[in-house]
């Protein structure tokens, strides 16, 4: 675009000035990509925009002033709240996996102790055969279960970042 054009021709003679490490942060180089347009104001509920973010440009201040400066408010309430909706959704996502990872992990046990209890039907019973298959079948479950508690407990001692709440 030509406002693009402008910014990136007028960033690379400042350049040449060699502004200070702030200047540099501030007005970065401007990319294509950074250029699509958000639908979010005009469209809250359009789909497939719960995880995109924000360019850096929209996070600079820049004093618009007079009366007619709503619509950048507007703007920054409706990606803040597509913000704190998509950290919600990861929260409830961490919740999820450590419940799933704890069924996983007791579903192997039951299974064990299951299958263990046939195994000690079976030999009762006098079915050497079925006791072998089911003993076996016992022993795989708790080895599961065991190298399941060990792969989530690593999972689990990785930390999340306590800034990102």
């Amino acid at each position: 675009s030509l406002q693009a054009s402008i910014y990136n021709k007028t960033r690379r003679h400042m350049m040449q000035l060699e502004p200070g490490q702030a200047q540099l942060q501030k007005y970065k180089l401007l990319l294509h990509e950074q250029l699509k347009i958000s639908t979010a104001v005009g469209n809250p509920n359009a789909q497939d925009q719960w995880n995109e973010s924000l360019a850096w440009f929209w996070s600079v201040k820049v004093d618009l002033g007079g009366p007619n400066h709503s619509w950048n408010e507007e703007f920054y309430q409706v990606h803040w709240l597509q913000a704190k909706a998509l950290r919600d959704r990861w929260k409830e996502e961490i919740e999820l996996v450590q419940l799933e990872m704890d069924w996983t992990c007791n579903f192997f046990l039951w299974k064990a102790a299951k299958l263990g209890d046939w195994m000690q039907e079976s030999l009762v019973k006098g079915l050497l055969g079925h006791a072998c298959y089911s003993g076996r079948q016992s022993h795989m479950y708790s080895l599961l279960a065991q190298d399941a508690q060990a792969a989530f407990q690593e999972l689990q001692s990785v930390s999340i970042d306590a800034d990102d709440e």
